[in-house]
């Protein structure tokens, strides 16, 4: 497979020892946007992307890349076809920023081959799109997690595929490197043209971010679509059971805060 232009997920279900996680999941995900996927917790949402990952064994129904089944396509082609960055990244080791960018190389070199000249390039440039190069000799136990997470998605774009997966990215870090995330993220859709799947809780940055939106609740897609259509008060309310208020602003335009009661 050379390219993906989409991904078909038809009748997904999937259940561990103790409960139905996934039920009955259809949706068709297609080159070129941002998705945002949100709920409650224990919606299903680390279930969704783990299983388009192919992480997930024993489901029911079918993922499709293309028109290619997901449990004929080879980790290692997988793996130049999707990204993947997930919410806890291990930082206690003492890898410096270069060396995990790097390893976003090892799909496409074979096993135990040194890096080549085109490697080194695609790494310096992805730290140079992530603005990280000047930590790049630094360990990343002493990053910050702003720094970390720059390093991380500096992995993914040397890893160069046409799609990137995140679980909750933002999830550790403060306001400004939430922001400084959010704007590189716009830039890897516009500029390296990446469709990009990422978890998130925080409704207006879904809102600002992102081009469809899918909401999932106890296992099911309860509701997909375009982002500025889908986040209102009426679908917020039924998905989180909690009521919403609608704020305009001249400058930014649209907010949505739950309704706070003491």
């Amino acid at each position: 497979m050379k390219s993906l232009n989409k991904i078909t997920i038809k009748n997904l279900s999937w259940q561990n020892e103790k409960k139905k996680i996934l039920d009955n999941i259809d949706t068709v995900l297609e080159e070129g946007k941002i998705y945002g996927i949100l709920g409650p917790n224990g919606a299903g949402k680390t279930s969704l992307v783990r299983s388009i990952l192919g992480f997930v064994k024993g489901y029911e129904g079918s993922i499709l890349y293309d028109q290619t089944n997901l449990k004929n396509i080879k980790r290692e082609e997988l793996a130049k076809l999707i990204s993947f960055l997930p919410q806890n990244v291990f930082s206690d080791v003492d890898f410096t920023a270069y060396d995990v960018v790097a390893m976003g190389r090892e799909p496409h070199r074979k096993r135990f081959k040194p890096l080549d000249d085109v490697d080194k390039a695609i790494i310096n440039e992805a730290m140079e799109f992530t603005d990280c190069v000047v930590f790049k000799d630094k360990s990343i136990s002493k990053l910050s997690g702003g720094e970390l997470q720059r390093v991380m998605i500096a992995r993914t774009v040397a890893q160069d595929t046409p799609w990137v997966v995140l679980d909750e990215p933002v999830a550790s870090l403060d306001i400004k490197h939430q922001m400084d995330l959010v704007l590189l993220l716009n830039r890897l859709k516009k500029e390296k043209k990446k469709t990009i799947i990422l978890i998130l809780h925080d409704i207006n940055l879904a809102s600002k971010l992102c081009d469809c939106i899918l909401l999932l609740k106890d296992g099911k897609l309860a509701a997909s679509g375009e982002a500025k259509r889908l986040l209102n008060k009426e679908n917020l309310n039924k998905i989180f059971g909690v009521d919403f208020l609608k704020i305009e602003t001249k400058e930014e335009g649209e907010y949505i805060l739950p309704r706070i009661t003491l």
